[in-house]
């Protein structure tokens, strides 16, 4: 079986890692905050009514990507505002949020094998470390950044199923990364600026229209990037958020943590696509205006400022 490195040991790592090592795979932890505490209890996900436990004799946790072992598979489960400092690996799949993420992995891994995106439709909280909270859903979609690597997509795509996770592979990784944005843009960002949980911002009539008209927006800009998602998708995501155990989205647990918000990747980076393709993005711009406005009256510094809008993005 092949062996993995998760890097990052939020919600998202402790998910996925959890299911591969109970499964049988070797996997090992970079742990960045609470690495002694998850080196005496181990780590425990709750899902599903019951829960994934790895006694604490079983887990190998390193404080930097360096200092593990070689694995297979290096799993990328960190934030993007934390990219700095990754380790080669024969395998990296990126599991983050935002476009044009594997394109900067691939820059700073220079020497790694298949660069793989991995989007999760999943809603999962880390209570503390080692310990996680696995509420709904958790299918993962998986494509190669270069369409010759399909086959490592299929391999951790067979992997994962095997572990008991709903994965599947796609051939257009840039479809798959603005579909997941049609659900990202809306629902981080105005989880942030309304301070609402999904249900909250499906529950008015106002707020639901917010939502529908970003999510038009989005596929309208990801269809002239390349990508290719039909106009009933943004319906389908309604449906299936009105279904979702209600859920704080990540970007509002970090806005209410203090923590740095993935702006550049989840805003910027398509905002620069679509302008690249001659398409604006109004709503989603503003939507970014207001994020780096609240961050610079929380954080009492200078506002952010978006690079240029060119597009970074190679398209199919």
């Amino acid at each position: 079986m092949r062996s993995y490195t998760v890097i990052g040991a939020g919600g998202v790592g402790l998910l996925y890692g959890a299911h591969l090592a109970v499964a049988g795979h070797t996997v090992r932890w970079v742990v960045r905050s609470g690495a002694e505490t998850v080196r005496a209890d181990g780590i425990r996900v709750v899902t599903g009514g019951g829960e994934l436990r790895i006694p604490a004799a079983e887990v190998e946790t390193h404080d930097h990507p360096g200092d593990a072992p070689a694995s297979d598979v290096v799993i990328v489960a960190l934030k993007t505002t934390a990219n700095a400092g990754l380790a080669d690996g024969a395998t990296v799949a990126v599991f983050q949020n935002g476009l044009g993420v594997e394109e900067m992995l691939r820059t700073a891994v220079p020497h790694a094998g298949p660069v793989l995106g991995c989007m999760c439709f999943v809603c999962v909280h880390r209570l503390g470390p080692g310990v996680a909270d696995h509420l709904d859903y958790g299918a993962v979609t998986i494509g190669a950044l270069d369409p010759a690597d399909g086959s490592a997509a299929q391999a951790l795509g067979e992997d994962l199923t095997a572990a008991g996770v709903e994965a599947t592979t796609v051939d257009h990784l840039v479809t798959a990364r603005w579909r997941k944005l049609v659900w990202n843009i809306p629902f981080n960002g105005l989880s942030v600026v309304l301070d609402a949980t999904t249900d909250e911002l499906l529950g008015e009539t106002p707020t639901r229209s917010l939502v529908a008209g970003l999510m038009d927006e989005v596929i309208a800009a990801g269809n002239a990037a390349g990508a290719e998602i039909p106009a009933a998708f943004r319906d389908e995501m309604l449906a299936t958020t009105d279904a979702m155990t209600p859920y704080a989205p990540s970007m509002k647990l970090d806005a209410d943590a203090g923590r740095p918000l993935e702006i550049d990747a989840i805003y910027d980076a398509p905002v620069r696509a679509a302008s690249g393709a001659g398409v604006h993005m109004p709503r989603t711009s503003m939507l970014a205006a207001q994020l780096r406005f609240r961050d610079r009256r929380r954080h009492g510094g200078p506002a952010a400022v978006a690079r240029p809008t060119t597009s970074s993005v190679s398209r199919p």
